[in-house]
């Protein structure tokens, strides 16, 4: 044998091990939503981003293909479908045999769906690992329920380590921030620590969603919040990338995807800083500028936020047009329970200011937060039903929801110390539907009634009579107001008014019409579940038990 013949053996043979070498697929799987949810409709032209972040993560192993599948966003023709119009599993595993399935764990109502799949996968011999913040709360459930392993923290890193240990057909032993089940107990490794360099991810590969219809991408500039307030998960201590890492992300997606509308699915818009969040809005203005693109986007902030009318003239310059924002109440003693920060007459003097600047305001709300047995809400139902019947009149759109005691809350724990919660399916856990003992005073069923009532006053049929008269009236009138205009087509009199025509008359009496059936077919659903019939029967157990918000209910059930 040559020196050379020498040399290049071992290459050759790395070579052919290298090709022999079986790839493994990774399916990341979003479970549906139950039957009639209020995400439906949205889920249907987007995607989380967590998992798009996980999957990416991912794909930058060797070895490993990577897929995400997004039960509320598959309309592809491609995908097989079974009989109730969802992914067949058994046929994808036919046609691409998946090595390890991860499952979105975050949405407490599609849980079922979760854990039903994860039996499936289960028995056709894949293994299983699943994060988000409900699986997050109750891991020995999930492990229980056919999870081989839950993230306990942020998972772009755990999944790689978890990927790399099935590969070699180990177990987990030495990952750090998870729990798994060996030889018939659940092991739990310690937490990782939280992911602080943002700015070091990649930027998420939404190519790897299979069959959906992406219309509105979902970005993040910050993770967790510091808020703090009762009834929410979501506890961790905020992190932030640079405002030149969000730019570049918005542009990359511009650019290779021709994406023009955007939801920041971080919880606070300004969790960096007032400073921080004008600097990525003026980044963002001057790359838009540069490049001749306009887009919308829709940013998670603070009610009080709109004390900074600095921030407010950057966010316009940047395509920020919609706010969500979490007012959750406008009567004082809830939003004192909820620790907002703020009071009543606060609210409809910001509410003034984001409008002054031409935002439009989801306002999110809660109705019928309970109260504290030392803490109680001098206030009847009717006249909270008319406080927030007035309220929701100054938003442009209203999301109005029951409290939801979501697992791993602290409100979730007032309740289940004060012996008040409603032990139900977590199908109906998507604010919907009514799941503790409401106050002293206030019945189960009027409670549960009183949420589709404020919905239906606010999204009603009557709404077409305003749409049709800003077609035909205000059109006109607004977008050609003179002759001259139209004669000589000035461009920009005809967009500025046809902008003007669009924000004042047009688009809330649309959204408001079509969201009328929306609330219908809710109203449909309700009727034909059978929830009304477990309602009452909570309903009569709890009227025979001792009253929940007496601290001598607590003091004998220590006992």
């Amino acid at each position: 044998m040559t020196m050379h013949d020498e040399m290049t053996s071992p290459r050759i043979a790395n070579e052919t091990a290298a090709r022999n070498r079986r790839r493994r697929l990774f399916r990341l799987i979003l479970p549906a939503f139950p039957p009639f949810n209020i995400y439906s409709r949205i889920a249907k032209t987007t995607t989380a981003l967590g998992p798009v972040c996980v999957g990416t993560a991912a794909s930058k192993l060797e070895n490993w293909d990577v897929e995400i599948i997004d039960e509320n966003n598959c309309s592809s023709k491609f995908c097989p479908k079974d009989e109730k119009g969802l992914p067949d599993h058994d046929a994808l595993q036919r046609l691409r045999p998946a090595d390890v399935v991860g499952f979105y764990g975050s949405m407490t109502s599609a849980i079922p769906r979760l854990y039903h799949l994860a039996e499936r996968y289960h028995v056709l011999g894949a293994k299983t690992i699943a994060g988000g913040y409900h699986v997050r709360s109750l891991p020995d459930e999930a492990l229980d329920s056919f999870i081989d392993v839950v993230a306990l923290g942020e998972s772009e890193t755990i999944i790689r380590d978890v990927l790399s240990a099935f590969e070699h057909n180990e177990a987990p032993l030495h990952v750090p921030g998870i729990c798994f089940n060996r030889n018939g107990s659940h092991v739990f490794n310690d937490d990782m620590t939280p992911i602080d360099d943002l700015d070091g991810l990649p930027f998420p590969d939404f190519s790897l969603v299979r069959y959906a219809r992406l219309n509105i991408y979902p970005i993040g500039r910050t993770r967790g919040c510091n808020m703090n307030c009762e009834f929410c998960a979501v506890k961790d201590k905020s992190r932030c990338a640079s405002p030149e890492w969000m730019v570049a992300q918005i542009a990359h997606l511009i650019e290779t995807r021709k994406a023009r509308e955007f939801f920041d699915v971080s919880d606070h818009f300004c969790a960096s800083g007032v400073e921080e969040s004008i600097r990525f809005c003026r980044l963002l203005a001057e790359y838009l500028e540069k490049v001749g693109v306009r887009i919308e986007m829709t940013v998670q902030i603070r009610l009080t936020d709109a004390r900074h009318e600095e921030l407010l003239e950057a966010m316009r310059e940047a395509g920020i047009y919609n706010l969500a924002i979490g007012i959750e109440s406008c009567i004082d003693e809830e939003l004192t329970l909820m620790r907002k920060g703020y009071h009543e007459k606060d609210i409809y003097a910001l509410l003034d200011k984001y409008h002054k600047y031409g935002f439009f305001v989801h306002g999110m709300m809660i109705f019928g937060y309970p109260a504290k047995p030392e803490h109680r809400i001098e206030v009847s139902l009717q006249q909270r039903m008319n406080s927030f019947s007035n309220f929701i009149k100054h938003l442009d759109t209203a999301q109005i929801l029951l409290p939801v005691p979501l697992p791993g809350t602290e409100l979730t724990e007032r309740l289940d110390s004060e012996g008040r919660l409603y032990h139900l399916d977590y199908q109906y856990y998507d604010g919907q539907f009514l799941l503790f003992e409401p106050d002293e005073g206030i019945d189960a069923r009027e409670l549960q009634h009183s949420v589709i009532t404020l919905m239906s006053g606010f999204y009603r049929p009557g709404y077409l009579v305003k749409l049709i008269n800003a077609v035909l009236i205000f059109f006109p009138s607004i977008v050609f107001p003179r002759a001259a205009t139209l004669l000589t087509f000035r461009a920009r009199y005809i967009v500025r008014g046809f902008r003007s025509w669009y924000h004042k008359h047009f688009r809330n009496n649309a959204i408001r019409f079509a969201g009328s059936f929306i609330v219908r077919k809710w109203k449909s659903y309700f009727r034909k579940s059978d929830f009304t019939d477990q309602l009452e029967r909570m309903r009569i157990a709890f009227a025979n038990e001792p009253r929940k918000q007496d601290p001598s209910f607590n003091q004998e059930k220590s006992k």
